[in-house]
C-alpha cells in the first residue's frame, strides 16, 4: 500500500490506484487535494518546490506575502488559513472550493452569454478590491483559477490561489530586487505586458489578465495563440484582435479592449474604476435584453461612506434578464425608473450580517460580544543604538538567530520572547511576527502541540505576541484559557476571529451557546456560526445545522438543517455524517432509514470519530438493517468491539455504552466489577448518564470535576 503523503496535520487524498488527488500543477508547485485531520474537513494544499525558493530572500518574501494573503477575508476568494514548512517544502492550506471553473466550463459548453461573463468579470473584480486593499496583486487572474459555486439556482465565483500574491507594498530599505520572487510568475496566455517584462506590477496587472480571461469567456479562446515565445511576443507588441468579437456589441468590444490595454496607465486604474465601467456596460447590455441570461449573484459590497460609519451596506444584485425584456418606449421609461430606484436602494439598504464578519483588531469593536479586559498598551523595550540602516539590519538578523537557536532546541517559551523582543525593537521590519505566526501554528497540532502543562510559560510570551497581532498566538490563548479563565480565552477567540480566523468565529459561536465565558446566548451563537461558515468554515454547518434541528437561537427549520448537514458531509466533517445518521435513523426531517443510518455512522467511524462508533454499535444492537441482518449474537459481539474500540480514544459515551454491556452481559461475559470501573472512568470524562449511575451507586470518583 503506498505511503500516505503528509504535510504536518494535513493528508493528501488519494484515488483507487494509490495516485495523489492533484487540482493543480505548476511551474512553483503543484496544488493537492486534502483532508485536515484536525478540523476533519478538505483543503487544497498547494506545496511550493523547494528550487522556487532558493535564498532566504524568497523564502522570507514568500512568508510575508503568504501571510498578507490569508489576511485576505472576501466572498469571492478562497481563503488562505495555514502556512507551514515540512522538510524543505513550504506548503499553505487554502479553502477547499468544490465547483467548476470557468476553463472547464467553457471547454465543455462554449463562449457564456455576454451578460454572465459580465457578472463574473464583476465578482472578480470586486475580489481584486479587496485584495488591493491589502496591497495584494494576484498574478494569475485566469480561467482555471476561477471557480464556480453553484449556490441555489445562482453561481458565486470564487478567485482561488490567492496564497502567492505579491505584495506591492514596499516596505523600508526593500529594493525591487528584495520585493520580487525571482522571475516571471503567471500564465503567458494571460499575463500582462509589464509582468511578461517581468517590470514591477500592481492590481492594473491583473485587471489586463481579467480582461483576457473576459475575452476567453466570450469568445470561447485567448486573443493570442501559438507557442509561448510567440504568445508573449504578442502581448508585448501586437494590437488585440477584435475583429474576432464583432458580433458582440460595441460597448462590449471597448470595455474588453480598455481592460487589455499595452500602457498599463491607458486602463482602468482600480478595481473600483473597472466596476463602474462594467456595471454601466451590464446596464447598456440590459437595455437590448437581447440574449437569455444566467443571473450570477453580485456581493455585498463597502461603500466608502459606509466604512467610515462601520456600517456594511449590501449591493444587491441586478434584475435577472428575463424581468428586461421590455418591449418599447414606455418599457424602457419603467427599466430606467427600475435602475434608479436600484441605485438608490443600493445606497440606503443595510445588511444585517453578524459581527465576526466585520475586520478589527480587537473584540471590544464588537457590540455583540460582550465587555473585554481590555489589552495592556504595548510598550516596546529599548530599541538598539545603531547609526544606520545596515546596522539595525545586522542587529535584526543577530536577534533572530539567537531566537532560531531556542526554537531549536525546542525552548518554546525562550523562542516566542525573543521573536517578540526582536519584533518590539525593530518595527521597521515584521520578520520577527512571521517567525511567531510560523512556529505558533506548529505548537497549534501535530506532534510539537503545546502541552497544556507547559503553557504557564508561555502565557506571558504568548500575551506579548497577540499584543503583536500575531493571531496563532490569540488562538493558542483561546484554548489552553478554556478552563483556566473562561472570560479571557473567550476574548483572545474574539481577537482572533476579528482577524478573520473562521475556526475562532466557530469557537466564539459554541462560547455563546455553551454560556463559557460569556453569557448563553443562543442568537448569538447562531449569528456567528453563520458568519464562520460565510468565512469557508464547514464544522460550523453542522453547529447551525442543530441550531436549525433544535429551535436555538432561530426558528426550528428541520429541511434547512438537513441540507446543511448533507452539504458538510459532502465534505467528510465527520460530526455533520454522525448526525445526518442519526436523523436517518429518528426520521427527523428525513424518511426514516436504519440502511441509511447505519452507511452513514459506517462512514463516520472509519474517519475515526469516536462519537460514531457508539452510535453505530447501538445501531447493531438495536436494528437489523446492518451488514449482520438478524444475527443478534453476531450483532452483540460487533457492538461491543465498536465499544470497546471507542474507550481506547477515551471516548466518555463508549466507555458508558461499554460498561452498560458489561453489567448486562450483552456481547460479553457480566463483570460487574469491570462494569463499575468503566462507570467510573465514563463520568470522569465527561458522561452525566454514567455520573448519574455512579451517584445512584455510591462509586466514589477520583476526581471532584463534574461534567
Amino acid at each position: 500500500m503506498p505511503k500516505t503523503l503528509s504535510f504536518d496535520h494535513y493528508e493528501v487524498l488519494t484515488r483507487e490506484d494509490g495516485s495523489p488527488v492533484e487540482l493543480g500543477r505548476g511551474a512553483m508547485g503543484i496544488t493537492y487535494k486534502a483532508f485536515d485531520t484536525s478540523l476533519r474537513v478538505n483543503v487544497a494544499l498547494k506545496v511550493i518546490n523547494a528550487t522556487y525558493l532558493q535564498s532566504e530572500i524568497a523564502r522570507q518574501r514568500f512568508v510575508r506575502e503568504a501571510r498578507a494573503a490569508a489576511q485576505l477575508r472576501h466572498p469571492n476568494v478562497a481563503s488562505v488559513f495555514h502556512l507551514g514548512m515540512s522538510g524543505d517544502a513550504y506548503f499553505y492550506a487554502m479553502e477547499f472550493v468544490d465547483g467548476e471553473t470557468v476553463e472547464s466550463l467553457i471547454k465543455r459548453d462554449g463562449p457564456v452569454d455576454p451578460a454572465s461573463a459580465l457578472r463574473i468579470t464583476l465578482q472578480v473584480t470586486r475580489a481584486l478590491g479587496a485584495a488591493a486593499k491589502h496591497h495584494l496583486v494576484h498574478r494569475d487572474i485566469k480561467p482555471a483559477n476561477l471557480m464556480l459555486v453553484k449556490e441555489d439556482d445562482d453561481y458565486v465565483v470564487k478567485v482561488i490561489d490567492f496564497g502567492l500574491a505579491k505584495s506591492n507594498k514596499r516596505e523600508a530599505g526593500e529594493d525591487l530586487a528584495t520585493l520580487s520572487m525571482g522571475g516571471f510568475v503567471g500564465t503567458a496566455h494571460f499575463a500582462s505586458p509589464e509582468q511578461l517584462e517581468e517590470k514591477e506590477i500592481d492590481v492594473r496587472s491583473d485587471i489586463y489578465s481579467l480582461g483576457v480571461t473576459f475575452w476567453y469567456m466570450l469568445a470561447g479562446r485567448a486573443p493570442f495563440g501559438g507557442s509561448i515565445a510567440q504568445v508573449m511576443s504578442q502581448h508585448l507588441h501586437k494590437p488585440p484582435p477584435l475583429d474576432q468579437l464583432e458580433k458582440l456589441p460595441a460597448t462590449l468590444r471597448t470595455l474588453v479592449g480598455h481592460m487589455i490595454e499595452k500602457d498599463p496607465a491607458k486602463r482602468p486604474q482600480t478595481p473600483a474604476e473597472l466596476r463602474s465601467e462594467l456595471e454601466k456596460c451590464l446596464a447598456s447590455l440590459q437595455l437590448g435584453a437581447t440574449a437569455s441570461e444566467q443571473d450570477f449573484p453580485t456581493v455585498a459590497e463597502e461603500t466608502q461612506t459606509a466604512a467610515a460609519e462601520n456600517k456594511p451596506v449590501a449591493i444587491a444584485s441586478p434584475p435577472p434578464a428575463n424581468y428586461l425584456r421590455i418591449a418599447g418606449w414606455p418599457g424602457a421609461v419603467l427599466l430606467l425608473i427600475a435602475i434608479a430606484l436600484f441605485a438608490f436602494y443600493k445606497l440606503r439598504s443595510v445588511e444585517k450580517v453578524p459581527p465576526a464578519t466585520q475586520s478589527s483588531a480587537s473584540p471590544s469593536q464588537f457590540g455583540v460580544l460582550g465587555s473585554r479586559t481590555p489589552v495592556p498598551e504595548i510598550v516596546a523595550s529599548a530599541a538598539p543604538k545603531a547609526t544606520s540602516a545596515a546596522d539595525r539590519k545586522t542587529l535584526l538578523k543577530n536577534a533572530i538567530l539567537k531566537a532560531e537557536k531556542y526554537e531549536e532546541s525546542r525552548d518554546w517559551p525562550q523562542a516566542v520572547a525573543d521573536y517578540v523582543r526582536a519584533q518590539q525593537d525593530f518595527p521597521e521590519s515584521d520578520v520577527g511576527t512571521v517567525r511567531l505566526e510560523l512556529l505558533l501554528s506548529k505548537l497549534q497540532s501535530g506532534p510539537d502541540a503545546l502541552k497544556d502543562s507547559d503553557f504557564d510559560r508561555m502565557r506571558e510570551p504568548l500575551t506579548e505576541a497577540a499584543k503583536l497581532d500575531v493571531v496563532a498566538a490569540m488562538e493558542v490563548l483561546g484554548d489552553h484559557l478554556r478552563k483556566r479563565d473562561p472570560k479571557a480565552s473567550f476574548n483572545w477567540l474574539c481577537s482572533a476571529a476579528a482577524h478573520g480566523r473562521a475556526a475562532a468565529m466557530r469557537e466564539v459561536g459554541l462560547r455563546y451557546s455553551n454560556g463559557a465565558g460569556v453569557e448563553r446566548d443562543f442568537v448569538k451563537a447562531a449569528q456567528w456560526f453563520e458568519s464562520a461558515i460565510q468565512n469557508g468554515d464547514v464544522a460550523a454547518k453542522t453547529l447551525l445545522a442543530e441550531c436549525y434541528l433544535f429551535g436555538k437561537g432561530i426558528n426550528k427549520n428541520e429541511t434547512k438543517a438537513i441540507g446543511l448537514l448533507k452539504d458538510a458531509a459532502a465534505a467528510n466533517e465527520p460530526h455533520a455524517i454522525d448526525q445526518l445518521a442519526n436523523c436517518y435513523h429518528k426520521g427527523i426531517g428525513v424518511t426514516q432509514d436504519d440502511k441509511e443510518a447505519f452507511r452513514l455512522w459506517t462512514q463516520a467511524a472509519k474517519l475515526n470519530y469516536p462519537v460514531s462508533l457508539g452510535n453505530l454499535g447501538v445501531l447493531y444492537l438495536m436494528s437489523a438493517e446492518t451488514d449482520l441482518g438478524k444475527d443478534e449474537r453476531a450483532r452483540a459481539e460487533k457492538a461491543v468491539s465498536l465499544f470497546r474500540e471507542g474507550t481506547k480514544q477515551n471516548n466518555a459515551f463508549c466507555m458508558f455504552l461499554y460498561a452498560r454491556c458489561l453489567e448486562a452481559g450483552t456481547g460479553v461475559a457480566p463483570n460487574p466489577t469491570e462494569a463499575t470501573d468503566w462507570y467510573r472512568r465514563s463520568a470522569e470524562a465527561g458522561s452525566r448518564a454514567a455520573l448519574d449511575w455512579c451517584r445512584q451507586h455510591n462509586v466514589k470518583l477520583t476526581t471532584d470535576e463534574n461534567p
